[in-house]
């Protein structure tokens, strides 16, 4: 078993209790921002065409719908801890009781911007499986056989899924498509 770096393991809140929780992630404002977000995404969709519009729209409209829920239970309002309780998503439970480290989070982010960054360049039937490998054996630490199984599992799924059962042509990417950057 491999040594991990102290900063990069999350504080324990002691007893899970709410107010233990940083201010900033029991603020409205994570969930204000990603109603922000959804709302800039749906918007944004809305100039391509047709065909092109419907799965940023449905994630979109669904991140929003997720969002405002958050938002909601977030405001102290009647029924906002019915929510929680709900949901799941009060502060109490033991998979809220830790406050990632400013560098945690700042790994998660540059971990997403490489998910965007491999499946524009790549396309999507390449980058998520090669993605899902890497995040699998260099961020969770797992065996590289695992990382790889895991990898191949999302490729089968979106060969399967889609380029054959849907019969939809997944996103090629800057290198693979014939239009390359052009076609962006």
């Amino acid at each position: 078993m491999t040594q991990t770096d102290p900063s990069l393991q999350p504080t324990s809140i002691p007893e899970a209790v709410p107010e233990a929780v940083p201010a900033s992630v029991r603020s409205v404002w994570p969930a204000l921002l990603l109603l922000l977000l959804a709302i800039a995404v749906l918007v944004v969709a809305q100039g391509y065409s047709e065909i092109s519009a419907r799965f940023p729209t449905m994630v979109a409209a669904t991140l929003a719908v997720l969002a405002s829920i958050d938002l909601y239970s977030r405001t102290g309002l009647p029924g906002g801890a019915a929510l929680d309780a709900f949901w799941g998503s009060g502060f109490t439970r033991r998979e809220m009781t830790h406050a990632p480290t400013i560098r945690q989070e700042a790994a998660l982010f540059a971990w997403i911007a490489t998910a965007f960054g491999a499946m524009t360049l790549l396309g999507i039937l390449v980058g998520a499986p090669l993605f899902t490998t890497a995040y699998v054996w260099l961020q969770s630490r797992r065996a590289l056989r695992t990382a790889v199984g895991a990898g191949g599992i999302v490729f089968l799924f979106e060969y399967g899924v889609f380029e054959q059962a849907l019969n939809y042509e997944l996103y090629r990417g800057i290198i693979f498509s014939a239009d390359g950057l052009a076609g962006w």
